[in-house]
């Protein structure tokens, strides 16, 4: 998971990193940076359960 509002962390290099692990996504928390899970606990909860479901 990933904030678009952090610097550090491309959309492109998320994508790379997915890549390397089987059945990896990414999914972008909306207007958060390095915290998506305070800035945006809904977003980032339906994320994280969407996952879970998944596992």
């Amino acid at each position: 998971m990933q904030s678009n509002l952090a610097y550090f962390c491309e959309d492109a290099m998320a994508g790379r990193l997915a890549k390397l692990v089987p059945g990896g996504h990414t999914a972008t928390v909306p207007a958060t940076a390095h915290y998506p899970n305070m800035e945006n606990p809904a977003r980032f909860s339906a994320e994280l359960t969407s996952f879970l479901e998944t596992v």
